[in-house]
C-alpha cells in the first residue's frame, strides 16, 4: 500500500464499534449436531430412548445415543450469563455490547452538551500486514509535537496527584517525575496516541471493525516521529461461493420393524420394576439390579471422590460399573465385599500415553430382581393416549422415522459445511473465537463440577481438552460466518410473519395462547434468537434444496 498522508488530522474520527447488524447462531443442525437415529426426540413414553451409536457433529462434539454430549468434547449445558457470547457478535467485558446511554436531563430540564471531540493526531500510513485471527496491522508514523505534548500534559497531571519526599504537593520537578515515571507516562500516551489514529484508520479505510485498536508494538526516537503498529481486527468479507449444486453422500440408519422393537423394548425395560428376590441368599446374575456401596482409591491410595458411592441402586450394574468391575459381581450374595483393580490409559499433558491403575472395593448389600412388564395392550394404554400396543408401535415408528429425516439433514449439513470451510479460506476473528471458547470451557468445567469430577477423570488431558475447544470453537465462529455470508447472498431473511407463526406452533404445542408465549419470549429476552434460529432454518433449507444427498444406509460398527 502507498504512503497516505495525513499530516492536517482532516479524516473524520469515527468510533471502531461493533456495526449494528444481525448475526445469525447457527443451530444444532447447521453445526451438524446430529440426533442418533434411536432417540434424541421424545419417544410415546416421554423418554428419550437408548441409542446405538454415537454421532460427530460439525463442531467435533461427540453426541452420545442418549443425547447428551460428554463434557471432553466441548458439548455442555448453557454457559452462565456473564459467559460473552459466541455468536459471532462483539463480546464486551460483560458477553454483550452495551447500549448507548439515554441523554439525562440536567437540574435545568436541558440535555447536557455533548463531550468534545479530541483533536486528532496527525499521521502518515507507511504500511498495511494482515495478520492471523482477522487482523490488519498498520504502521505509521505519529507526530512527534503531539505526542511530546500529550507527555508533558500526563506528567504535569500526575506532579498534581503524586508526593515525593522534599518537595511540597504539585511543585515536584517535572525531570524528576520524568526520571521517576517516565516509562508509565510514555506508554499511556502511545496508547492514547494509538486510539486515536485507529479510529480515524477505521474510518478512513470504510473498516468492519469488531474490536477496538490496539497498539502492538512502538518505537520512540529522539527528535523522530513516533512509529506505531496498530492491531484492528475486522469482520472477514466472504464472497462465499461453490454453496449450491453438489453431491453429498450420508449414512442414516434405516427405520424397520426390528428397530422398532428393539425400541419397543428399551421402553419396557425403563418401566421395569425391582423387589428383592424370595431367597435372600440368591448371588447376583446379569439383569439383576444391586443396592452397592463403592470405593474407589487411585495407586497412590488416594479416594477417588467423584467415583466413590453410597448405598447406590444400580438398575444395571453392566451399564454403571467398569465391564470388569461388573463382571466380577456376578455370583456375589448381599454382604459380601470384594475388591478389583481397573486399569485405564490416559494421555498426560506431554500428550504421551500414562496407564493408570485404579482399585474398586464394592459391598453387595442387595440384591433386587428384574421383572419386566408384559407387551400387550394394557402396558400401552399405560403409557399415553394409545388404545392398543400396535398404536404404540406406530408412534415408535414415527418417531423414528423423523429421528432418520434429522439424522440426515444433521450428517448433510456437516458435510456442506466440511466443503464449504475448504472452500471458502478465511481467519477467523480472534476475539469472536476466544468468547465462543470461554463459552465452551466454561459450560464444560461447570458441568464437572456438577458431577464431582475432572478431566483426569474422565481420561483426557487439560492440553488436549483446550486444543479441542480451541479447534471446535474457530470451527463453530466460521460456520456461524459462513451462514450470515449465505443469507446476505440469497436474500433470506426471517420475516416477522415467520416468528409469529413460529410462536404460534408453540402456543399449539404447549396447549397455551400465542400472546403467553410470546409475552414469555420477550420477558427471557429470546424473540431474537428465535428469530435467528428461523433464519437458520432457512439458509439450511436452502442448501438441501440446492444440493443433492444421496442416503447410504448405515454400516454396522464390525463392516466399518
Amino acid at each position: 500500500m502507498t504512503e497516505n498522508e495525513n499530516t492536517q488530522g482532516a479524516v473524520p474520527e469515527t468510533p471502531a464499534t461493533e456495526p449494528e447488524k444481525e448475526e445469525i447462531t447457527p443451530s444444532p443442525k447447521a453445526t451438524g449436531e446430529a440426533p442418533t437415529a434411536t432417540g434424541e426426540t421424545t419417544t410415546a413414553t416421554g423418554e428419550t430412548p437408548a441409542a446405538t451409536g454415537e454421532t460427530t457433529t460439525a463442531t467435533g462434539e461427540t453426541t452420545t445415543a442418549t443425547g447428551e454430549a460428554p463434557t471432553s468434547t466441548g458439548a455442555a449445558p448453557p454457559a452462565p450469563a456473564e459467559a460473552p457470547a459466541a455468536t459471532g457478535e462483539t463480546p464486551t467485558a460483560t458477553g454483550a455490547a452495551p447500549p448507548a446511554p439515554a441523554e439525562t436531563p440536567t437540574a435545568t430540564g436541558e440535555a447536557p452538551a455533548p463531550e468534545e471531540e479530541a483533536p486528532k493526531v496527525p499521521y502518515t500510513l507507511k504500511e498495511t500486514k494482515e495478520e492471523e485471527g482477522s487482523v490488519l496491522r498498520f504502521h505509521v508514523e505519529g507526530q512527534r509535537d503531539w505526542f511530546d505534548n500529550k507527555l508533558e500534559v500526563i506528567l504535569k497531571d500526575l506532579r498534581k496527584t503524586v508526593v515525593m519526599d522534599g518537595f511540597r504537593p504539585g511543585k515536584a520537578p517535572i525531570q524528576l517525575l520524568k526520571n521517576r515515571y517516565g516509562k508509565d507516562a510514555q506508554k499511556d500516551a502511545l496508547d492514547e496516541m494509538a486510539a486515536n489514529i485507529g479510529r480515524q484508520l477505521v474510518a478512513a479505510e470504510s473498516l468492519d471493525a469488531i474490536s477496538e485498536p490496539a497498539l502492538h508494538d512502538s518505537k520512540v526516537e529522539e527528535g523522530k516521529p513516533i512509529a506505531l503498529e496498530i492491531d484492528i481486527e475486522v469482520r472477514p468479507k466472504i464472497d462465499v461461493k461453490d454453496y449450491t449444486g453438489r453431491e453429498y453422500q450420508v449414512e442414516v440408519q434405516p427405520v424397520t420393524e426390528d428397530l422398532v422393537t428393539q425400541q419397543l423394548a428399551h421402553i419396557q425395560e425403563a418401566n421395569a420394576t425391582y423387589e428383592a428376590p424370595a431367597d435372600a441368599a440368591k448371588p447376583f446374575e446379569k439383569g439383576n439390579g444391586a443396592n452397592v456401596d463403592i470405593q474407589v482409591t487411585d495407586a497412590h491410595g488416594q479416594p477417588m471422590k467423584s467415583l466413590c458411592r453410597e448405598n447406590a441402586f444400580l438398575r444395571d450394574p453392566f451399564v454403571n460399573l467398569m465391564p470388569e468391575v461388573a463382571q466380577e459381581l456376578v455370583g456375589k450374595k448381599a454382604g459380601e465385599t470384594f475388591t478389583r483393580a481397573v486399569k485405564r490409559t490416559v494421555r498426560n499433558r506431554h500428550g504421551e500415553e500414562v496407564v493408570h491403575e485404579d482399585t474398586y472395593t464394592v459391598a453387595l448389600k442387595e440384591v433386587k430382581v428384574r421383572n419386566l412388564p408384559a407387551l400387550d395392550d394394557e402396558f400401552a394404554k399405560d403409557l399415553g393416549d394409545f388404545k392398543t400396543l400396535e398404536d404404540l408401535r406406530k408412534r415408535i415408528r414415527k418417531d423414528l422415522e423423523e429421528q432418520a429425516e434429522n439424522q440426515k439433514r444433521s450428517a448433510a449439513m456437516k458435510k456442506i459445511f466440511d466443503h464449504l470451510i475448504e472452500a471458502n479460506p478465511f481467519a477467523a476473528p480472534r476475539t469472536i473465537v476466544a468468547a465462543q471458547e470461554y463459552q465452551t470451557i466454561m459450560r464444560d468445567s461447570h458441568q464437572l463440577q456438577r458431577a464431582g469430577m475432572s478431566f483426569s477423570d474422565i481420561g483426557v488431558s487439560t492440553e488436549g481438552y483446550l486444543r479441542e475447544a480451541r479447534f471446535n470453537s474457530e470451527r463453530f465462529v466460521k460456520i456461524n460466518l459462513l451462514v450470515n455470508a449465505i443469507a446476505t447472498k440469497e436474500k433470506l431473511e426471517a420475516s416477522d410473519a415467520d416468528l409469529e407463526k413460529e410462536i404460534a406452533k408453540r402456543a399449539e404445542s404447549e396447549g397455551r395462547k400465542p400472546l403467553a408465549i410470546r409475552a414469555r419470549l420477550e420477558a427471557d429476552k429470546k424473540l431474537d434468537t428465535v428469530k435467528r434460529e428461523l433464519l437458520v432454518d432457512k439458509v439450511e433449507e436452502f442448501l438441501m434444496e440446492k444440493n443433492t444427498i444421496q442416503v447410504q444406509e448405515m454400516k454396522k460398527e464390525a463392516e466399518k
